[in-house]
């Protein structure tokens, strides 16, 4: 294994210990702080270390992230307001579109970044995404409701989890990884729209998720 792999492991198992005491401990608005205190903590702090440590793999990596996650308030969004399967509780943070929460758009990033450059420096990069993607999404899925981070509504679940958002999940992954191989050395602008096309992708596939659920189960 990679050193700045191996690093990039450490670095988000640090922070997700870190992370621990807010996840579990913090109710109401001072859950909306922490989570938001988090996100900002993270996003500041990651791009610091690798300047530090010389992992210029990882700041390409996050400033290609960074917008893909911020646009990943758009599906949520959409979620929210015209498919009605999903609730965010509230915490006191300011929401964008009166929906999703504002530190919604540095969140993604926390699980795209170590899966993205872990499953880059694979072989079998985009079979080691898929998996990946399916596990630690569902993961996510499940422990979000406990947490008071978001819970679907009035769709099929299992165990919590929404069924509908599996495969689109696997595929946002694997576009991010395609996205991000395909423009890593091209300018800001061609990046900026290749994270947006990766958002609309995810988007279009949430949608076809649910209109095939609700169809067939």
């Amino acid at each position: 294994m990679k050193v700045s792999i191996r690093e990039a492991l450490w670095f988000h198992v640090l922070f997700f210990v870190v992370s621990t005491p807010v996840l579990y401990f913090a109710h109401g608005e001072m859950l909306g702080k922490g989570l938001l205190a988090l996100t900002i903590g993270y996003n500041v702090v990651l791009p610091l270390y690798a300047l530090a440590r010389g992992h210029n793999e990882w700041l390409k990596l996050w400033m290609f992230l960074l917008p893909l996650s911020c646009g990943q308030v758009l599906p949520d969004w959409a979620l929210v307001q015209i498919a009605g399967v999903l609730h965010f509780p509230d915490h006191g943070i300011w929401r964008i579109g009166g929906a999703v929460p504002a530190y919604f758009m540095g969140l993604w990033i926390m699980l795209l970044f170590p899966v993205t450059l872990i499953s880059d420096s694979t072989r079998s990069r985009y079979i080691t995404m898929g998996v990946l993607s399916l596990v630690l999404f569902a993961f996510w899925e499940w422990a979000a409701q406990p947490l008071q981070l978001w819970q679907p509504q009035n769709v099929r679940t299992i165990a919590g989890v929404a069924i509908y958002v599996l495969i689109p999940e696997v595929i946002l992954g694997l576009a991010t990884l395609h996205a991000y191989r395909n423009t890593r050395g091209s300018g800001i602008i061609q990046q900026v729209f290749s994270a947006l096309s990766v958002n609309l992708l995810y988007t279009g596939a949430l949608f076809i998720g649910l209109l095939l659920t609700r169809s067939l189960l």
